[in-house]
């Protein structure tokens, strides 16, 4: 009995264990700056492959404009067409219907990107600025923000700065 205590209270123990209070501030303009380079990536990213979709639905277009063409000249109508033919001229228009709806996908993404990344590049510069001016003050009281997006902590500290 006295084992199976004793390997409930080892067991347990993770689990009633204190957390050392200890936290560490983060440098906002680092963290502004992390989050404007990843964003930077992901628009680059929506932006390649928006451009590929817009390239991709031309080509479609123009495939499937030369099947309807190709279609009219010969004669073919729709009880005489083989399914070669028909094939030759849904898929174009799918591909090109598929591109269309993605580049407008990634067109709206990128632009949500691009704001994204306007916004924490602006906060990056705000931080980087305040954090690099000097006053001609000798005493100067500041409060800071304290951001901890990893942990999921926040809050403040006040700062005295001869």
């Amino acid at each position: 009995m006295r084992i199976i205590l004793l390997c409930i209270a080892l067991l347990m123990a993770p689990c009633l264990a204190q957390e050392p209070n200890v936290t560490a501030p983060v440098d906002s303009a680092a963290y502004y700056q992390k989050l404007y380079e990843y964003n930077l990536e992901k628009y680059n990213t929506d932006s390649f492959v928006k451009d590929v979709m817009f390239w991709t639905f031309l080509g479609g277009s123009v495939a499937s404009t030369g099947a309807v063409v190709y279609a009219i000249g010969y004669g073919v109508s729709g009880s005489n067409m083989t399914t070669l033919e028909t094939i030759g001229i849904i898929t174009p228009l799918t591909v090109m219907t598929v591109a269309g709806i993605g580049y407008i996908t990634f067109e709206i993404a990128a632009a949500v990107r691009r704001s994204k990344c306007n916004e924490y590049n602006q906060k990056w510069n705000d931080f980087q600025r305040r954090n690099s001016t000097t006053s001609d003050e000798s005493m100067r009281l500041e409060i800071m923000p304290l951001l901890n997006p990893l942990d999921g902590r926040y809050g403040a500290a006040l700062a005295l700065t001869f």
